[in-house]
């Protein structure tokens, strides 16, 4: 029984680390373009996004025509509204990253619940700018928060429970007969 014991305290402690366990910071996925190499002004533009509920994320890449260099001087704002029109528009400027060739910046924006939303990249620098227009599907995050350490953890408990049920059930047999032979695995 002193076996038992020790293995259940070691169990409930691990259930009590992960219970009080806190989500990492983590990005959840990867994320994908909505617009590639659409000219605006004289760049080539790629737009990709990761649309979370919540905060959402956003980044612009520029590539300044072939022997040109990126205008010291660049600005881009980024514009979201649901396609279905029950908020306006709302715009969130960009800050630039810093990158070897061409230009990258990254915006955050705001999305209230999962559905389509209207976006609109306006560029605008010393060598000209212009708009690029498109749709994207804010959806959750990834995470369920902390229900997902139940709906997780339920198969692992279950087979606890039942490896903890079949040892007691096996603790509460009778002992073999003296001089019988016990095959292996019974």
């Amino acid at each position: 029984m002193n076996h038992l014991a020790r293995r259940f305290s070691l169990l409930v402690l691990l259930g009590g680390c992960l219970a009080f366990a806190r989500p990492a910071a983590a990005h959840q996925g990867p994320p994908f373009p909505i617009l590639v190499d659409q000219r605006v002004g004289p760049y080539v533009a790629q737009v990709w996004t990761d649309p979370d509920i919540g905060i959402g994320t956003f980044y612009v890449v520029l590539e300044p025509p072939k022997g040109a260099a990126m205008p010291a001087w660049t600005k881009v704002k980024i514009a979201v509204a649901p396609v279905s029109g029950r908020l306006r528009e709302v715009a969130y400027d960009m800050t630039p990253e810093s990158v070897h060739t061409g230009a990258r910046f990254l915006g955050k924006v705001q999305f209230d619940r999962g559905e389509m939303w209207n976006v609109r990249v306006s560029v605008d620098s010393a060598a000209g700018g212009g708009e690029l227009r498109s749709k994207v599907e804010a959806t959750p995050d990834g995470t369920i928060g902390p229900i997902g350490l139940l709906v997780y953890g339920f198969p692992f408990a279950s087979v606890g429970f039942l490896w903890l049920k079949a040892v007691l059930r096996r603790r509460k047999m009778p002992p073999p007969p003296a001089g019988r032979v016990v095959p292996a695995g019974s």
